[in-house]
């Protein structure tokens, strides 16, 4: 088995070598999925991430570089995702089904789809506070064991301003947990 990361708008950066080495030892191989093909870039705000991902990738092109990544691979995968990563594995599964996926971890989401019936593996959703829309995902409306926590949309990404590592060091733990 495997774990596929699909990152957040700030794509791959050498922060993540620590915790990519870490998730190796608990899923197996683990690979990166990011909107910029590998290629590393430096921010300098969460502005400029956003745009750039708006530009380069977009909302539907991270979608369908997750789909052509499955579609590519048909070996067991967990699937963790950050932000925007959680938001197109969330819109992907919502439309169709992998049966190489057998569990996703979603991770402050802010913008994952409203479901018609639970998504069709186990998943398991990490939201900030602020992130929760009124109500949106309360447990009946999507199907998945829901952790809330207080700490700020992007705490756990050391490119981040909302960066809480006490508060990133639990959530590695929860997502460990989860694997």
């Amino acid at each position: 088995m495997s774990l596929l990361w699909v990152t957040d708008i700030w794509g791959q950066h050498a922060s993540m070598k620590g915790q990519i080495e870490s998730l190796s030892q608990h899923a197996g191989e683990c690979q990166l999925l990011d909107p910029y093909a590998g290629q590393p870039f430096a921010f300098n705000d969460q502005q400029q991430a956003y745009d750039y991902f708006l530009c380069r990738c977009s909302k539907p092109g991270y979608v369908d570089k997750l789909e052509a990544w499955l579609d590519a691979h048909d070996e067991p995968v967990t699937l963790l995702g950050f932000s925007a990563g959680a938001n197109a594995i969330a819109t992907l599964l919502s439309r169709r089904s992998f049966p190489q996926v057998n569990k996703t971890i979603l991770v402050y989401g802010s913008e994952l789809p409203e479901l018609d019936g639970p998504l069709p593996v186990e998943t398991h959703l990490l939201l900030c506070q602020q992130d929760r829309d009124s109500e949106k995902l309360t447990q009946a409306q999507w199907p998945a064991s829901i952790q809330l926590t207080e700490a700020p949309h992007g705490f756990i990404n050391p490119r981040s301003p909302a960066y809480d590592a006490s508060q990133a060091d639990q959530a590695w733990a929860w997502i460990q947990q989860k694997i």
